[in-house]
C-alpha cells in the first residue's frame, strides 16, 4: 500500500505544480487515490488516473477560447479540494466498501462514478468550443457557452466518448463483459445529463448588478451578485456530487 500512496502523492504534488490542483486539493486527490487503490489497485488508480490526465488535459486545451466561460462559471481549471471530492467522493467510497464488503457491485459503482465525471469533464471542456451557441436544455433558447444547463452537438458527442473511454478501459482491466462497457458508458452519459438537468433547475444563479452577466459567482465586477433562481447552497460542486451518486446507482444497475 506504501507505494500506491507514493504514486497518489507524486500525482497530487504533479497537479499542484501543473496548476491543475490547488494546495488543499492536491491532498484531496491523494486521499481519494488511497481510498479507490485500497479497492481496486493499480487497476482503480489507471481509471482514476485516465479521468484525472484527460480532464487536465482538455481543461488546458484551447485556453484563449474559454475567457467568456471563466466568466460564468464559478471555479477556474485549478480545482480544489470540494471539486475533487465533487467527482471523487463516491469513487473513493466504493474504494472503502470494497475492502470491506468485497462485491462486483463496488465495481460497478465505482465504474460508474468514474464514468460520469469523466463524461461531465469533458462535456463542459469541449462543448464550450462549439462553432454555434449551445442551447438550454428546458427552455431551448440559445445561451451562453458554460451556462448551466446548456448542451450542444460536440459537449453531447464529447460526453458519450468520455464515459465509453472509462468503459472500454474498465472492462479491460477488470475482465468485464462487452455488457459491461454498454452499462459503464450508459451510467457515465445519464449521470453528466443528470448534471446538466439539475444545473438548468436546481442549481443556484446568480446576476451581476453592474454589468448583467448571468454567472455561478457570488462576486462579479467586484461587486456582490444577486441570486436569480435555484437553491440556496446547490452550486456546481453539489450538483457534481448528485450526479455522481446517480451514474454509480445505474453503474451498478447492471447486475439487476
Amino acid at each position: 500500500m506504501s507505494i500506491y500512496f507514493f504514486i497518489c502523492a507524486l500525482t497530487g504534488f504533479l497537479g499542484y505544480k501543473a496548476k491543475a490542483l490547488s494546495k488543499r486539493g492536491a491532498v484531496a486527490a491523494t486521499g481519494i487515490g488511497c481510498a479507490i487503490a485500497l479497492g481496486f489497485a493499480w487497476k482503480g488508480l489507471l481509471l482514476l488516473g485516465l479521468f484525472f490526465l484527460s480532464s487536465t488535459i482538455w481543461s488546458k486545451y484551447k485556453t484563449e477560447l474559454k475567457d467568456n466561460v471563466e466568466e460564468i462559471v464559478e471555479k477556474g481549471s485549478s480545482r480544489d479540494e470540494y471539486q475533487v471530492l465533487a467527482n471523487g467522493g463516491i469513487a473513493a467510497l466504493a474504494g472503502v466498501m470494497m475492502v470491506i464488503s468485497p462485491g462486483e457491485a463496488w465495481l460497478l459503482l465505482f465504474l460508474g462514478a468514474i464514468a460520469t465525471s469523466n463524461s461531465d469533464t469533458w462535456a463542459s471542456e469541449l462543448g464550450v468550443l462549439s462553432a454555434r451557441r449551445p442551447l438550454h436544455i428546458i427552455t431551448l433558447k440559445f445561451v451562453q457557452p458554460g451556462t448551466s444547463g446548456a448542451v450542444s452537438m460536440l459537449g453531447l458527442l464529447a460526453s458519450i466518448l468520455g464515459a465509453g473511454l472509462i468503459g472500454v478501459v474498465g472492462a479491460f482491466v477488470f475482465d468485464l463483459s462487452f455488457q459491461a462497457i454498454a452499462f459503464v458508458t450508459l451510467a457515465g452519459f445519464v449521470g453528466c445529463l443528470s448534471d446538466t438537468l439539475i444545473g438548468a433547475t436546481l442549481q443556484e444563479e446568480f446576476q451581476c448588478q453592474r454589468c448583467g452577466t448571468k454567472t455561478e459567482r457570488h462576486i462579479h465586477c467586484e461587486n456582490k451578485t444577486d441570486k436569480i433562481k435555484g437553491l440556496k447552497g446547490l452550486n456546481n460542486d453539489v450538483v457534481n456530487f448528485v450526479s455522481s451518486i446517480i451514474g454509480a446507482l445505474v453503474g451498478g444497475a447492471a447486475l439487476l
